[in-house]
């Protein structure tokens, strides 16, 4: 008998120490959904951060720690986010948990190393004891952002240049998202314009290359770069990812890329004569899309004459910084009417009234009246 209690009590007290030997308690950061350490871009939101206890030691008081070594200094976290300092998170009993965490107080635009620490001290007295201490810890290397598309700008057309080395595009943001665009996604690239709407002939499209070319884009307008994506997206230019080159540029408020001195297409009148601006080295303004290499001449109409008859007229011409205009000095620019282009294959396409900023005229019904 005294064998058998002798023998229980030596199992129970290996079954104790065995119990204790497989106790754990785990502590594991994950970042952007995954175990394992970053590279950010500043112009990216803040990454996903969470953190979790897989334990068996439910209830043993111990110190959280969540720690953030930043390029600045060290930060805690708090219920509301982070803050200078290394000061316990909080003291208690151990359980089992997962949750995100917050990144507010983190300063992800600051280019630098974050290396997270979270941690379980299993003496509890707020104060970090290395050998009663289990700990994870992963880094966010914030780098600056290499601006890989050069849009250079000239009198009369533009280029951009995309850097195709990696395998993929950069700077373009597709449903909100930053993020890289495989040669294979793209159908086309795209300068689009503001002056007259983002449709139509504002709109001058090219086949994607490392280096695309498209002439007759509005360098004096306000616009924007895009790529036309298959399956009918669009992938927007982020400006924080360009270097421009060549004329002034001006980022507007609206975030658009102002080429230039951005002004109207305007139709001014005096003297019996007309001038007309388009105000960059497009011809909008015209009911449908004209191009200005298929345009004969401009001829003001006159109302109350035969409108086959020769008229007032002028031709296309472009100024010292590509910019095109029409003079019409023949003295019959007067009564009412309303200017067309003639294109070279004998096609009349007339202008859209409303899209003009007129001086010394004004509009009445579909013709424009001459003071």
């Amino acid at each position: 008998m005294e064998k058998s209690f002798l023998f229980l009590t030596v199992f129970f007290v290996s079954l104790s120490i065995t119990v204790a030997a497989f106790a754990t308690t785990v502590p594991t950061l994950n970042i952007q959904g995954t175990h394992s350490s970053y590279v950010w871009r500043p112009e990216y939101t803040s990454p996903v951060v969470s953190i979790n206890i897989e334990t068996d030691e439910r209830g043993l008081s111990s110190d959280w720690w969540l720690l953030c070594l930043t390029p600045t200094g060290w930060k805690h976290y708090t219920a509301n986010g982070w803050t200078d300092g290394v000061i316990v998170t909080y003291t208690g009993g151990l359980f089992s948990f997962a949750m995100p965490i917050l990144t507010t107080g983190l300063d992800f635009t600051q280019h630098g190393v974050f290396i997270f620490y979270w941690g379980i001290d299993k003496t509890m007295d707020a104060k970090i004891t290395s050998s009663s201490l289990v700990y994870d810890s992963l880094s966010v290397s914030v780098i600056p952002t290499n601006k890989k598309t050069i849009i250079n700008l000239f009198d009369s057309f533009q280029v951009v240049g995309f850097d195709t080395t990696p395998g993929y595009i950069e700077g373009f943001v597709v449903d909100g998202v930053v993020r890289p665009i495989a040669f294979s996604e793209i159908e086309s690239v795209m300068e689009v314009s503001d002056r007259v709407g983002w449709i139509g002939n504002s709109v001058a499209i090219s086949a994607f290359s490392s280096s695309v070319w498209i002439p007759n884009t509005a360098n004096n307008d306000k616009a924007m770069w895009a790529l036309s994506l298959f399956g009918g997206k669009t992938a927007w230019f982020n400006l924080d990812q360009a270097e421009f080159v060549g004329k002034t540029i001006v980022r507007t408020a609206d975030d658009l890329i102002q080429y230039g001195n951005y002004a109207k297409q305007s139709i001014s009148f005096a003297n019996k004569q007309a001038y007309i601006s388009f105000a960059c080295n497009l011809t909008g303004g015209f009911v449908a899309h004209v191009n200005p290499s298929d345009i004969e001449k401009i001829k003001w109409n006159q109302d109350g004459t035969n409108w086959d008859q020769l008229g007032a007229w002028g031709t296309l011409q472009a100024d010292s910084s590509g910019n095109y205009f029409v003079s019409i000095t023949n003295s019959s620019v007067v009564g009412s009417g309303l200017f067309s282009a003639i294109l070279k294959n004998g096609t009349t396409v007339w202008i859209n009234k409303d899209s003009w900023v007129l001086s010394g005229a004004r509009i009445v019904g579909e013709r424009i009246v001459i003071n």
